[in-house]
């Protein structure tokens, strides 16, 4: 088994995290395995490198899996303690990139993005609301709070509204 070192300052959300990492060890580091390894939290033992210690992530082979480095350990007889956690979004990358589904909440790093959900049909031009009163409990929703607000009626009970059946 061996395992690739890097250094990223990649935001841990992101799934591409490794296109921007600096590969710390130029060549993959040979590990032996002594004792069971825990897949989601494993702890890897190597012989010290000053240059190991700068790591904050890691590539395991055998496994096909990502990990966030936590801070190293320096045991006797000059050996590295390298714990570690999986990162499950770029371990998983291709999955996830794969699935498809429906988007009912889409958000990004300061502003919300513009994503349409085709499975909701909206159209934004029928209708403007300004301010919504719910009687039960006497609350006004407006638009110059600033937030934004999505009503969705799907129907209602039977007597409820108007209806009769």
């Amino acid at each position: 088994m061996t395992i690739n070192l890097y250094r990223t300052n990649a935001d841990p959300r992101e799934i591409n995290k490794i296109s921007n990492a600096v590969l710390i060890n130029p060549d993959p580091i040979v590990i032996k395995p002594t004792e069971l390894v825990n897949l989601a939290r494993p702890t890897f033992e190597i012989d010290y490198n000053s240059a190991y210690m700068t790591a904050n992530y890691c590539y395991c082979d055998e496994f096909d899996r990502y990990y966030y480095v936590l801070p190293p350990h320096l045991n006797t007889g000059k050996r590295l303690e390298i714990p570690c956690v999986i990162d499950v979004r770029q371990s998983f990358s291709s999955a996830i990139a794969a699935t498809e589904c429906t988007i009912i909440r889409a958000e990004s790093i300061a502003q919300p993005t513009k994503i349409q959900d085709t499975k909701l049909p909206i159209n934004p031009a029928s209708k403007i609301v300004t301010s919504i009163v719910l009687p039960e409990t006497s609350h006004t929703f407006d638009t110059d709070a600033n937030y934004s607000y999505l009503l969705t009626v799907v129907g209602g009970s039977p007597g409820v509204g108007g209806d009769t059946e």
